[in-house]
């Protein structure tokens, strides 16, 4: 099977601060339990900050070149243009590094969402619906993948945030724990991006599972910052794991206005 390794990745990201200097920054933001980089690629310079994420659950393969790719695509049709200096894109492509060479390299592990210390790093974040033990860890925050991202939330105030994952192609916006306004304001823009991807949007009570919990980066962010955020699953439900990377060239062509039309439903606000 082919697939987009950590370090094609990690070389993408470095010709691309490269080609596209003083539009891309690249930026460490933490490390693995194995000690491999967490990268965070800054896109323009605007006060307007979007964030976007892919790849904290290690066999969401897709997503990880899938944002690789818009960025590329971003940078080349929009270098030089007004929109980068209203918005700036903070793209962590690649969460959990350790889990997704685990999940890519070893055909036994194909299914694997957790990082190296096995937790599963959606479970892990403070928030009001977490639940300790188990893939959870034992207490909020207790792995360094975790902390890098909150770390980068609270460094780079934000407007919103979209957190990508692979199979189920619906949008989760309604929060639990967030007042009738704030849920009102989330299902408005769940719905334009719901227009512009053909993905469905998740009912409220189907928010979380009645055998999952809460503590995912989406809650974290919404909890603490107030601002929109959403997860979007990218993928038919049946996608088979391992991902083959070929399938986020189909992807791409789906999702290649994404940006665009983020900055329209920011615009519009």
């Amino acid at each position: 099977m082919d697939y987009y390794s950590y370090r094609n990745m990690i070389s993408d990201a470095m010709l691309l601060q490269k080609k596209y200097g003083g539009l891309i920054e690249c930026e460490t933001i933490g490390y693995s339990v194995q000690r491999r980089k967490i990268i965070m690629l800054i896109m323009g310079c605007g006060y307007k900050r979007i964030f976007l994420t892919g790849g904290i659950h290690a066999r969401e393969s897709v997503n990880t070149k899938l944002l690789m790719m818009l960025t590329s695509y971003y940078a080349e049709k929009y270098y030089g243009k007004d929109i980068f200096n209203r918005y700036s894109f903070n793209i962590v492509p690649l969460i959990n590094p350790d889990g997704y060479t685990m999940a890519m390299t070893d055909e036994s592990m194909a299914d694997y969402k957790c990082n190296y210390n096995n937790i599963d790093i959606n479970r892990n974040f403070p928030s009001v619906l977490y639940k300790s033990g188990g893939k959870a860890g034992e207490y909020p925050a207790s792995e360094p993948e975790t902390r890098a991202l909150m770390m980068a939330f609270k460094s780079h105030p934000s407007v919103m945030y979209i957190d990508f994952h692979s199979r189920g192609e619906c949008i989760y916006y309604h929060r639990q724990a967030m007042n009738e306004c704030y849920n009102r304001r989330q299902y408005m823009i769940a719905k334009r991006l719901g227009e512009c991807t053909g993905y469905s949007l998740v009912a409220p009570d189907e928010e979380v599972e009645a055998y999952d919990t809460g503590g995912n980066s989406v809650h974290y962010y919404s909890e603490n910052f107030k601002m929109p955020a959403f997860t979007i699953e990218t993928m038919p439900e049946d996608t088979a794991f391992p991902m083959d990377v070929r399938l986020s060239d189909v992807l791409f062509e789906k999702m290649k206005y994404l940006l665009f039309n983020i900055i329209a439903i920011c615009d519009a606000k």
